[in-house]
């Protein structure tokens, strides 16, 4: 104390600088908290919304720059697309099944070529006579005897093979398209009666046996199945051919490789391609070709939509001829056959009909009873 009894005060800088630093903490502190709560997004809440797939985030790895997640649905959508086709066409193409419990959808009575709707109908004498090798590899039973365009196309490319393979020029078609047919199958115009002729000796129906079984064993690298397998009797109508280890029906390769390597008939196989859709189609591996195959139920209305993969190759439709449609995709590879072409210009012969008198057609159709 001073000699006049005042008290002599000294200022403490270092209390004055250590309360500084606090005030200077807490004002850093308080100006992050703000900035942390404003980050809002537009709609007011966090924009860590971890419910929402749309405000999902990922990082960039080469920028650190935050990108939206993307889902494996949203992917796929993208590479969808949508195609309409008429609800009516479920009663065409090389699947269709036709029998009593699904009659055919073609007009009844006989047809000249290409006039049948569903069916584009050639004669095989038409397909013969584009040839120019002689004596031909095979031979068809009439003038009238015939197929849709692409099942004779077909055709012609398995028994030329058959031929390049064994040298045997024996085979005969004997029965095809036939609007009044009581095998209704041979309705569709893509089943076939093949027999065996040759020169001498006796003739008859074709069998898998002894060269011959190269054409059973080999019917599904060209689109056929034996269309009536004696293990399935309970999936045939009473009314099917006899000539069943003759009868033929082409349904294309794919459909026809899983059906022979499944060991099924064609109406098994229409019904477990239902189990199928596009976002987990059936592949099936014919050569250096990879299908997909599924089914899309047919509308209630006068159009039917649905997806294909957009980024596949070609794609085929084929009606069922009940109740909706099988899509056959191309995913990968080179068909190994294609069987485009045109017979000869003019051949405007009708289809057999069952009040043929002709002696060969009498025979080779009887069959078809």
């Amino acid at each position: 104390m001073t000699q006049n009894g005042k008290r002599n005060y000294r200022i403490r800088y270092d209390r004055i600088l250590f309360v500084g630093v606090i005030l200077l903490i807490l004002i850093l502190l308080m100006t992050s908290c703000i900035s942390s709560c404003g980050k809002k997004s537009p709609g007011g809440t966090s924009s860590d919304n971890s419910g929402s797939l749309d405000n999902q985030l990922s990082t960039d790895p080469s920028t650190g720059t935050p990108v939206p997640a993307v889902t494996q649905p949203a992917t796929q959508a993208a590479q969808l697309t949508n195609v309409n086709m008429n609800t009516s066409d479920v009663h065409k193409g090389n699947l269709i099944l036709v029998n009593n419990a699904h009659p055919c959808e073609f007009p009844t009575g006989t047809a000249a070529e290409g006039s049948v709707s569903g069916v584009d109908f050639v004669t095989i004498r038409s397909v013969l006579t584009t040839k120019t090798e002689s004596p031909w590899h095979y031979t068809a039973a009439d003038w009238e005897v015939g197929l849709d365009r692409e099942t004779a196309m077909a055709m012609d490319a398995w028994l030329e093979g058959f031929y390049s393979a064994t040298g045997d020029r024996f085979v005969r078609m004997i029965g095809g398209y036939r609007s009044d047919a009581s095998d209704a199958d041979f309705r569709t115009g893509r089943t076939c009666l093949l027999g065996i002729y040759p020169d001498s000796g006796s003739s008859g129906y074709y069998k898998a046996e002894g060269n011959y079984s190269w054409l059973a064993e080999h019917a599904a690298e060209f689109g056929f199945i034996l269309r009536y397998p004696e293990d399935k009797d309970g999936f045939f109508d009473e009314e099917i051919t006899t000539h069943r280890t003759a009868t033929f029906r082409y349904v294309g390769i794919p459909a026809a490789t899983y059906i022979s390597g499944q060991d099924l008939c064609l109406e098994e196989f229409l019904e477990d391609i239902k189990t199928f859709s596009v976002d987990s189609m059936l592949e099936v591996t014919c050569g250096e070709a990879v299908y997909g195959m599924y089914y899309v139920p047919a509308s209630n209305g006068t159009m039917t939509a649905f997806d294909v993969p957009a980024a596949e190759g070609s794609y085929w439709v084929s009606g069922n001829n009940m109740d909706g449609f099988v899509i056959t995709v191309l995913k990968s590879g080179t068909p190994s056959q294609s069987f485009a072409g045109t017979p000869a210009a003019g051949d405007t012969t009708e289809p057999a009909s069952d009040t043929e008198t002709d002696a060969t057609t009498e025979t080779s159709q009887g069959s078809l009873e």
